[in-house]
């Protein structure tokens, strides 16, 4: 490892161990948190981008969760009133799923903090260092789906990471 590359490591491991940070990315779309990917958040995310609403069996491929998975979401945020299930115009048979206006409400605030949080987060860079950081970050991130994590770690390898890869430290020995 180069002293540039092991420097660029300590700074990662820095940005790392900020708790806020991290919780706030988790957050985001698509991360798997609690609020971003496939648990309640994600749900009002994908539902506040569909104006028509969705059905169970369209939740549960944009999600890619088990349909069982998306009637127990709904009916948790069917009890606290922030979607509802309408029945489908052009379908007997279906359920729409629609965010109640409760449910647009809250997920308008929630979307309004994360867009405050970035804004403050990023507003010390330039609009200039803010595209250069996204490109760098775009580029580091499909290097990093690229890598084979399983060999990186000399064959101790667990399967939730990379291609099989335990992360930084995953294949050495604990102290």
């Amino acid at each position: 490892m180069t002293e540039k590359s092991r420097d660029l490591m300590k700074i990662f491991g820095k940005l790392l161990q900020n708790r806020a940070l991290l919780m706030t990315v988790g957050h985001q779309p698509g991360m798997g948190g609690h609020g971003g990917g496939r648990g309640q958040m994600g749900l009002l995310q994908v539902l506040s981008q569909s104006t028509n609403g969705l059905t169970n069996a369209e939740i549960a491929e944009i999600l890619d969760i088990r349909p069982s998975s998306v009637s127990a979401l709904i009916t948790k945020l069917v009890d606290t009133g922030l979607v509802e299930r309408v029945p489908s115009k052009t379908d007997k048979r279906a359920v729409i799923v629609k965010l109640s206006t409760q449910g647009r409400e809250l997920f308008d605030q929630y979307d309004q903090r994360m867009d405050d949080w970035s804004t403050k987060l990023f507003a010390g860079l330039t609009a200039a260092e803010q595209t250069q950081l996204a490109e760098l970050l775009t580029k580091l991130s499909h290097h990093v789906d690229d890598l084979d994590w399983h060999e990186m770690m000399g064959g101790h390898a667990h399967p939730h990471f990379g291609r099989g890869g335990h992360g930084p430290m995953g294949g050495w020995p604990r102290f």
